[in-house]
């Protein structure tokens, strides 16, 4: 039998001095790179908008609930069984874009027990928080593990990874960024380079609430938060190819992702898409 892991959202009343608004989200919210968006002056937007909200949010925040709600361990052994059914091993090279506070990295490193772990995230604090939690579970972080500011879609890769992940990033971007953050992602890919991510999808009906809550707002408004952004895997699938990849699977957030060691199927109620890069 699947099983699909309930991610709570999270509620506004919970900020506390950060005086965070952000739409509800089934991962965590988006501390990740998200540098791009409307032009300056729409819902004040700026160019460091979402990294002073998020580095805020990070402070105001303790690390197990800055990235959202749910069950912090068990939704990081989700994740990564989600990446080894895509094909992560022990020696695999990961890059984690959007790390948070190392939910997903404090499974992932010990995992990768002969290969290399690089996480990014737009809050720096956050990557102190992932930083001390590594150190707490494991006694120090390990010499294959490297945590980065990434503020931008630049990514900080000297060698080309064998997976990227994603998880709850794209589901903040507005599809141009996607194609953007997808484009150099590419840059710094091998052929064989995997490319894991989460996004919601608009046929079902969770991400139709979230669309219906986000069409009731003015454009200010909308932009005056974090937005939640839902997709199709006909136009995902397009932005990618555009970008260079090609989706070679797609496993509905109704449905299950990964294989936990126990057996149990389970999935994160995001649909979970799967890229390589385009062959010439």
């Amino acid at each position: 039998m699947g099983r699909r892991i309930s991610l709570m959202p999270l509620s506004p009343a919970r900020y506390g001095r950060a005086a965070v608004r952000l739409v509800r989200s089934r991962l965590r919210p988006a501390a990740t790179a998200v540098a791009a968006g409307p032009a300056s002056g729409v819902g004040g937007f700026s160019s460091t908008k979402y990294a002073d909200l998020y580095e805020e949010h990070a402070l105001a925040l303790t690390p197990d609930t800055s990235i959202g709600d749910g069950d912090f361990d068990t939704i990081g052994q989700v994740e990564l069984a989600i990446l080894v059914e895509a094909g992560l091993t022990p020696s695999s090279s990961l890059f984690d874009f959007g790390c948070g506070t190392g939910r997903l990295a404090v499974h992932a490193v010990p995992f990768l027990s002969s290969g290399t772990y690089v996480g990014t995230d737009i809050s720096p604090t956050m990557l102190r928080h992932a930083a001390a939690l590594l150190t707490a579970r494991l006694g120090a972080v390990p010499a294959h593990v490297r945590f980065e500011t990434q503020p931008d879609e630049r990514f900080p890769a000297s060698t080309p990874p064998d997976f990227f992940c994603a998880y709850s990033v794209f589901t903040h971007m507005e599809h141009e960024d996607i194609f953007r953050y997808l484009s150099t992602a590419l840059t710094v890919s091998g052929p064989d380079t995997v490319f894991v991510a989460s996004c919601l999808q608009l046929d079902l009906p969770e991400a139709q609430n979230i669309f219906r809550m986000s069409a009731s707002k003015p454009v200010d408004e909308r932009w005056r938060e974090v937005r939640n952004v839902v997709t199709s895997p006909d136009l995902f699938t397009e932005v990618a190819r555009l970008a260079g990849w090609t989706v070679t699977a797609w496993h509905p957030g109704s449905g299950p992702a990964g294989t936990m060691p126990d057996g149990t199927r389970v999935g994160l109620g995001q649909s979970i898409v799967v890229m390589r890069p385009t062959a010439p």
